[in-house]
Formats: C-alpha cells, sequence, structure tokens
C-alpha cells in the first residue's frame, strides 16, 4: 500500500507544478535559478521531442494503449508479498515495487496531461556549463518531474529484474 502512495504523491506533486507553470503568463518565462535550472512553459503535444504532434488524437490512443499494460503489472506486483533476494526466483521486492511506483506516478501525469489538456506541460531545463561532453544535448530538452520519475522507475526496476533477481 506504501508504494500506491508513492504513486499518489508522485502524480499530484507533479500536476501541483504543472498548475503553477499553467497559471503563469507567457512573458514571465524563461525564470532562471540556481544551478543552471531554467523554468520555462511548453506544451508537448506529441512524444518525447514532439514526435507526432500533428496527430494528438493517436498519441492519445498510443498513451492509454501503453499505459493499460503498466497499470496491470504495477496492481499485479503490488499484490505481490515481497520476497527475500535470496528466494529463487524473487517475485517481488521493494527495490522492484518502488521503481514501479515511480512509472505508475509518472506515467499517470503524463497521461492525465494528455487525456485532459490535450498536451503535456513541461517546465524544466537543464543549462549547466559543467555538463559532461556526452550530455550536453540535455540543454535542448524540456522535462517534468514525472519524466525523471519515469526514468528512475525504469532505471530501477531494470536494475531489480536484471541484477537482484
Amino acid at each position: 500500500m506504501i508504494y500506491l502512495l508513492f504513486a499518489v504523491c508522485i502524480f499530484s506533486l507533479d500536476l501541483f507544478f504543472k498548475k503553477q507553470i499553467e497559471t503563469k503568463e507567457d512573458t514571465t518565462f524563461p525564470i532562471h535559478l540556481k544551478g543552471g535550472i531554467t523554468l520555462e512553459k511548453h506544451h508537448n503535444h506529441g512524444f518525447i521531442f514532439n514526435r507526432l504532434d500533428q496527430h494528438p488524437k493517436l498519441v492519445r490512443v498510443v498513451s492509454c494503449l501503453t499505459a493499460l499494460p503498466l497499470i496491470i503489472w504495477v496492481f499485479w506486483l503490488f499484490t505481490k508479498k515481497d520476497t527475500a533476494i535470496t528466494d529463487s526466483p524473487p517475485v517481488a521486492g521493494p527495490i522492484g515495487k518502488l521503481g514501479a511506483a515511480f512509472l505508475l506516478g509518472g506515467a499517470a501525469s503524463n497521461l492525465y496531461d494528455r487525456l485532459f489538456r490535450g498536451y503535456v506541460v513541461d517546465y524544466l531545463r537543464f543549462r549547466c556549463r559543467a555538463l559532461p561532453r556526452g550530455l550536453k544535448k540535455i540543454r535542448n530538452i524540456i522535462f517534468n518531474i514525472a519524466d525523471f520519475f519515469i526514468f528512475a522507475g525504469g532505471l530501477l526496476t531494470t536494475v531489480y529484474h536484471f541484477f537482484i533477481k
């Protein structure tokens, strides 16, 4: 149950920030914060990098179809009793469940945007000069908190399934 609470908190936190961004006038952006972080208001009508932004209905349908198996898997995982790493094979563990909660919370927030706004609100850009050479392209990407939790959730579930299991 605690993992579902994590997902709800992630969902709520991201929607709170999105609402704060949406209520501000476009002319107030960009807002430069310390550490090379910039707040911006960007409406992403497509997938990552605005892919398929000219086909919003397709984007919504694909988003729903992708979310459905995720939701089923996450709730199945949440019903499993935590098993020890030494169990063979461990079905569910705290790291895997936390990763699933991160995925669920982030995906639900972005799906909510797509279904009820028609676009996903992105608002964080990193303009750090100290970025390593291979990460400089990150400067061109605008994120939201849900995106970070989706990434972290994917990383945690991958680590759990490949290295702990």
